[in-house]
């Protein structure tokens, strides 16, 4: 501190003046970089971006409550064995697909084939089957046909049992 005395009594009164008003405008400067420009140039990105972060939020509300509304519904009914068969064969139906072969391969759970299926009527399906019978995917195997859209399937379901 001494040392920095000693240099400014050392100065000329006009030295000084310069130097002081190099000092201003070197704090005018870090001032501006530090505060002002990151907030002139922040506050109007953030202003654009403020709608899309809003319609996010309604977005993410929505589903939010379309999972509660979800949870409060009533659990799919427990069949017997060959009642729950036959309501999973008759949804294929109503969906209107054709399972090639179902095979049973344990207690309560079957093994399904369906051959050239189209894959958003089986998903479909699938998740309706989840839903109202109970019945649970432990196992899903597709592969691609030569029809747009279409899949060979292989899903290793398990049926709600009482």
């Amino acid at each position: 501190m001494e040392a920095l005395r000693n240099f400014w009594s050392q100065r000329a009164p006009r030295e000084r003046l310069i130097l002081g008003a190099a000092g201003a405008v070197l704090l005018c400067a870090a001032i501006f970089l530090l505060l002002i420009e990151p907030a002139a140039v922040g506050i109007p990105r953030l202003q654009r971006g403020l709608p899309a972060m809003r319609t996010q939020a309604e977005q993410l509300d929505r589903l939010l409550a379309e999972v509660n509304s979800l949870k409060a519904k009533p659990q799919a009914a427990v069949l017997p064995a060959a009642e729950a068969r036959e309501a999973l064969e008759r949804s294929l139906a109503a969906a209107g697909l054709k399972a090639s072969r179902i095979v049973p391969v344990g207690e309560g759970a079957l093994q399904i084939t369906f051959a050239d299926v189209p894959y958003a009527a089986w998903s479909t399906w699938l998740a309706g089957a989840e839903r109202e019978l109970g019945a649970k995917a432990s196992v899903v195997m597709t592969r691609a046909t030569g029809t747009p859209g279409a899949a060979d399937i292989e899903v290793s379901l398990r049926l709600a049992r009482r």
